[in-house]
C-alpha cells in the first residue's frame, strides 16, 4: 500500500513522502507465509496518554518553541522574536 501510495503520489503530484530508500526495500520485500498483523509504525501522537506522558506540544499552541526546553539557549533578536 505504501509503495503505490508513493508511486501514485509521484506520478501524479511530483510529491515525495516517503524515504526512497525504505520504499525500494518495500517493493523489494516478498510476502511471508505468515505475516505479522496490524501497522509496522505506530504513532506515538495518536493516543492522548502517550501525549501527556512524553510532555508534547501541539503544533496548534501559539509561541510552542517558547515553551519547548531543547536544552539550547534561545536567541533573541533586536525585536525579541526567536530565531
Amino acid at each position: 500500500m505504501i509503495v503505490n501510495e508513493e508511486k501514485h503520489g509521484q506520478d501524479n503530484y511530483g510529491v515525495l513522502v516517503n524515504d526512497p530508500d525504505t520504499v525500494e526495500r518495500l517493493d523489494n520485500t516478498e510476502v511471508p507465509e505468515k505475516a505479522m498483523q496490524g501497522t509496522p509504525w505506530y504513532t506515538v501522537l495518536s493516543n492522548l496518554t502517550y501525549i501527556e506522558a512524553f510532555g508534547y506540544i501541539g503544533a496548534y499552541v501559539n509561541e510552542r518553541e517558547k515553551l519547548i526546553e531543547d536544552g539550547y539557549a534561545d536567541i533573541t533578536g533586536e525585536d525579541g522574536e526567536m530565531s
